[in-house]
């Protein structure tokens, strides 16, 4: 049997969930609602520059 690796210590997982618990209430198991993650309905970037193909070297 392999053991699972902890994903917030470095050791081998011991099996407390500490790691499934919401970061925002501790009291809680977490659900994936996304509350703690900064998520905006947009996004935008900034292009520094376009790099386009040299005609006859399409593909490499």
């Amino acid at each position: 049997m392999e053991t699972q690796k902890c994903v917030l210590y470095d050791r081998d997982c011991i099996g407390c969930l500490e790691c499934e618990m919401c970061d925002l209430d501790p009291n809680k198991v977490c659900d994936n609602c996304g509350k703690c993650l900064d998520i905006k309905d947009f996004a935008t970037i900034k292009i520094d520059k376009i790099v386009a193909d040299e005609p006859g070297k399409a593909g490499k």
